[in-house]
């Protein structure tokens, strides 16, 4: 999917390429620029602010983060789509490893929800992967699991795959999103 033109900075500053400091400057990266995809459109409508001349004020709507919730179990695929959707996500889903990575290449979503345990990864080695490609490296990912719960076992899993969050399952509705806000605006 091709970018709009438009480019929009994790502070919430909108500008078109004649606005927005280039890619291979200090400030984009401090500031967390990236290109504004055609599907983030649907919901807002976002202008450069220098162009039109008005700057977005602190009323103007935030943009819906977008989360991949990566699972093999269609039941919690569905039960963590219906769930996230509800606390203010949009969200794509995937049913293994090598589809989520085709996915988060197409869409470059805010987060990822990654379960540990999928039929073609392990989401452990998945999360460490991404973390240390370059067009990956800056998504928060957060992952899931029934079977990690010891506090060691837990320390560890961290360490070794720069997880940005741990969440055991089952976990209440609340909870996740509560996480996955947690990280996608420290992000």
């Amino acid at each position: 999917m091709a970018p709009t033109g438009l480019f929009w900075s994790k502070r919430g500053e909108v500008a078109c390429a004649d606005h927005a400091p280039q890619s291979d400057k200090d400030r984009w990266r401090a500031e967390g620029w990236r290109a504004i995809l055609p599907a983030e459109m649907k919901r807002l409508e976002y202008r450069c602010q220098h162009c039109a001349g008005t700057p977005i004020g602190h009323g103007a709507p935030k943009p819906v983060p977008l989360v991949l919730n990566v699972d093999d179990r269609p039941s919690t695929l569905y039960v963590r789509d219906r769930i996230l959707r509800q606390h203010g996500f949009m969200v794509a889903n995937a049913d293994s490893g090598q589809r989520a990575i085709d996915v988060a290449r197409q869409l470059k979503p805010n987060v990822i929800l990654l379960d540990v345990h999928l039929p073609d990864a392990d989401g452990r080695d998945l999360c460490l992967r991404l973390k240390h490609d370059p067009d990956f490296a800056d998504i928060p990912i957060v992952l899931i699991s029934a079977t990690l719960n010891g506090q060691g076992n837990l320390a560890e899993t961290m360490r070794m795959t720069a997880a940005d969050g741990f969440l055991h399952e089952p976990v209440e509705p609340d909870r996740l999103a509560s996480m996955l806000w947690k990280v996608v605006s420290a992000a």
